[in-house]
């Protein structure tokens, strides 16, 4: 074997850190290794049906630590040893895995409740074993990250493998483009409760202040770009989801990770914005039964009840179901302003065989609240006058009046079949639907007293709905001294959003001592200040993954076909646009020692206007580009993932305000967002953390507004820092108590319209604290609980859209949860 075919080590994560240690790659003069053997009861496993076909290991194994949800460290040699017979039948996991290993010269140890080590039978012979152990001459490798999938749990807070870069299931460190990915653990120890909170300790975004908005919204910007929509890069399991922004949020609690896909990317998902996608992965069906029922009390009368349960529906694992819910009746900070919601999410598998999966997904859900309007940042970010600023917890609207009452939901399903071990066909489809009933009163300006504000009311009717479908074929093959993956597809979007708006006025109101209920709205009917959209769109596309020696090559385009109609109430003006656009991409990836994977990258992306300028011509496309160069490093025994990228993201043909008449706009904006990120995420032995830093630079350098030339977007601090982690304080003689927090620095940011001061800077603090009765369980299964202080200094932090568009965020929240599972 030449030295460009041997294998090279791949780094996996450990359940301890010594063992980690343990298991470090040793020269040929290595001292022996000893590993200690662990006194398991097959028995106390549940059997599961495996359906592992003859083969190599290197593709059994996976398959076994996927199924067992059990983890595997093995050296080189055992992914290069003999075939396998494979496994079929109902088996518990250890003795699936010996009749994997029989007839070859492997056997394997449990080194821990769930780590299991794979090794040659001969490595047993060397001299000075103790009680209990195996000595091994040596370990060539630090163990192979077997098993983890791209839409399954992300173990602790480190993933090592993503599909949202690619569309095939690829490690990350392979991927040259920044991935940052959330798991549900990380969103459970938080304690979030939106997307936003979910987000808020990963680099490169930004959003409105966190627990009034989020509400109602799941809105960010990614780099300096807005991320609100499907057309903007809002996804669900790899589709497109929502049409409008208010549509309703996705509930964390649904989700198995979520991933950042940072920069432009519409050769994978069509027109986005260019700084990038969120991608929410659902929980999926699981073949190992598992059941877990909280219930939550806190601040703010929150009272919540939620459960996760999933299985396999037939002895023989063949069908498989997941059942997630969540029901919460609760008040917010905000008075007069709930925060109730309602969610359930069913699911089911079918796999005939361990080459084919069919899942249905689907979800619906209600929120009850109302909406926090935007305010002034005179009275906001500084005092008003002579007059202290306003109340964060008041409410400015009518209580009778107001109301955010948001529906939505979705069906689809996701068909994935293996024809060999090279060729691969998925096919995704999903159907998406929600209505929105928001009715509210916001103050518009103040009185020359400067403590009674006149008040406009908004009173809307939206109803959305959304197809989304993705088919592709992956193929795998060998080139000469190049191996290839490569990946041909179409994918369909259609979305829908009907949008009725009227406004009118209401009494004015004593922001300082308010008095409701004087007098009753009034709206004008006969104005409908709404439209009615529909959006359908096609795409081509094509990629390659190349490996060449030690180099990962990615290339790809796309060819999309959109077509928008529009019509406008209030003008009864209909737009009908077509528009067509190409996209690329082309990144380059060096596997080098160390676990270190240096890369460059370059993409596009592109957005339509269903808009015309002043004379009646609809607008192009605006484009998108990025230059990325990042690095990421995999410490060798550490189970730490370190990643860092400098960037910069040129956007084209934005609209800016006509001079001629500035009702109208002309596309000759430009955008541009340059900066700098980094994020380290670890699981090292009992801490598991994940630590960020961020500088970005985004503003408009191309407009007609003389005023707004060369100034920051709004919303995008310069900087922002954040830490989160737990400690298991076991090694302290307190198993099962995990203790930990977070701080979040947000830096200041610019506002437009006029006003010269930017928003002020915040540091926050976090805490959480869990305690599991079940910690000797293996399964980790009983009683637990977890208390989390949200923002315990108190600090209620403001971000401003716009001069008049300021929102307070949240004051300290405290909740604790009690779980049980089984």
């Amino acid at each position: 074997m030449t030295p460009r075919q041997q294998p090279r080590p791949v780094s996996r994560p450990y359940a301890s850190w010594p063992l980690a240690i343990l298991l470090l790659t040793g020269a040929a003069e290595a001292e022996p290794v000893r590993i200690p053997q662990l006194n398991t009861a097959e028995a106390g496993r549940a059997a599961i049906w495996f359906d592992i076909p003859a083969g190599t290991l290197s593709a059994a194994l996976p398959v076994w630590e996927s199924v067992t949800g059990l983890r595997l460290v093995a050296a080189t040699e055992a992914l290069t040893a003999p075939r396998t017979q494979g496994v079929h039948g109902l088996y518990g996991p250890e003795a699936a895995l010996a009749q994997i290993l029989a007839g070859t010269s492997l056997v394997h140890r449990f080194t821990d409740a769930e780590t299991v080590a794979v090794y040659r039978a001969d490595w047993s012979a060397a001299p000075g074993a103790g009680a209990g152990e195996v000595v091994l001459d040596q370990l060539s490798v630090e163990g192979e990250a077997l098993g983890e999938r791209a839409n399954g749990p992300v173990r602790g807070y480190v993933a090592r493998v993503s599909a949202s870069g690619t569309k095939t299931d690829t490690p990350v460190i392979e991927t040259p483009q920044t991935v940052n990915v959330v798991g549900a653990r990380q969103i459970q120890d938080e304690g979030a409760t939106s997307l936003a909170q979910a987000l808020a300790y990963t680099p490169g975004i930004a959003s409105q202040a966190v627990g009034g908005f989020a509400r109602t919204s799941d809105g960010f910007t990614i780099r300096g770009f807005p991320v609100e929509t499907g057309n903007q890069g809002l996804l669900r399991d790899g589709l497109k989801l929502q049409s409008g922004v208010y549509d309703g949020t996705q509930e964390p609690y649904g989700l198995e990770r979520l991933e950042v896909l940072k920069g432009a990317a519409s050769i994978l998902y069509g027109q986005l914005s260019p700084g990038g996608i969120v991608n929410a992965v659902s929980k999926h069906p699981l073949q190992t039964a598992y059941n877990e029922f909280n219930v939550t009390l806190g601040q703010y009368n929150r009272k919540e009840v939620s459960g996760d349960f999933t299985g396999p529906l037939t002895p023989d694992g063949e069908w498989s179901y997941r059942l997630t819910g969540l029901f919460r009746d609760s008040d917010s900070y905000l008075a007069f302003t709930p925060d109730d919601k309602r969610y359930i999410a069913p699911a089911i598998t079918w796999r005939p065989s361990s080459a084919t999966s069919v899942t249905l997904l689907g979800y619906y859900q209600e929120i009850h609240t109302r909406f926090q309007p935007p305010l002034s940042a005179v009275g906001v970010l500084i005092p008003n006058g002579s007059l202290p600023r306003f109340a964060v917890n008041r409410f400015y609207g009518e209580p009778s009046f107001d109301r955010f009452d948001a529906r939505s939901g979705a069906i689809g399903y996701q068909v994935d079949h293996a024809f060999s071990d090279s060729v691969r066909l998925r096919h995704a489809l999903r159907y998406y639907q929600s209505g929105v009933d928001w009715d509210y009163i916001l103050p518009t300006s103040l009185l020359a007293n400067r403590q009674v504000a006149a008040r406009g009311v908004s009173l809307r009717n939206e109803n959305a709905t959304g197809i989304a479908s993705d088919t592709s074929l992956e193929m795998k093959f060998v080139l000469g001294e190049t191996s290839h993956t490569l990946l041909a597809g179409i994918d369909y979007y259609r979305s829908f959003l009907n949008s009725e708006r009227f406004s009118g006025t209401a009494s004015n109101l004593n922001v300082y001592a308010p008095v409701y209920g004087v007098g009753s709205p009034v709206i004008n009917y006969a104005r409908n200040n709404g439209s009615k959209s529909t959006l359908d769109q096609v795409g081509l596309y094509v990629q390659d993954q190349v490996k060449f020696d030690r180099f990962m090559l990615l290339l790809g385009g796309r060819q999309d076909f959109a077509s928008t109609q529009v019509l406008t109430y209030r003008t009864a003006t209909q737009l009908a646009q077509n528009d067509s656009a190409f996209s690329g991409r082309l990144g380059l990836l060096y596997l080098a020692d160390y676990g270190l994977a240096p890369y460059v990258s370059y993409s596009q992306s592109f957005q339509t206007f269903a808009l015309t300028d002043r004379n009646g011509n609809p607008f192009q496309p605006t484009t998108g580009d990025q230059y990325e160069g990042g690095l990421r490093w995999d410490i060798p025994g550490a189970n730490t993932l370190v990643s860092a990228a400098v960037y910069q993201i040129n956007q084209q043909n934005a609209l800016v305000a006509d001079p001629a008449n500035p009702t109208f706009s002309i596309q000759t904006g430009r955008v541009r967002s340059q900066g700098f990120e980094t994020e380290v995420r670890t699981n090292f032995g009992p801490l598991q953390a994940v630590a960020s830093y961020s500088y970005t630079d985004a503003r408009q350098v191309r407009t007609t507004d003389p005023a707004a030339l060369n100034q920051r977007l709004d919303l995008v601090p310069y900087h922002q820092a954040a830490v989160f982690g737990t400690y298991d304080m076991g090694l302290f003689g307190i198993p099962g108590l995990r203790l930990g927090g977070g701080v979040r620095y947000i830096g200041s940011s610019n506002i437009s319209g006029g006003v010269t001061f930017d928003t002020r800077a915040a540091t926050l603090f976090d805490l959480v604290g869990t305690y599991d009765l079940g910690a000797a369980d293996p399964e980790l299964k009983g009683w637990r609980a977890q208390l989390n202080l949200r923002n315990i200094l108190d600090h209620a932090y403001v971000t401003c859209a716009t001069a008049n568009g300021c929102r307070y965020s949240e004051p300290m929240n405290v909740f604790g949860t009690v779980s049980y599972r089984w």
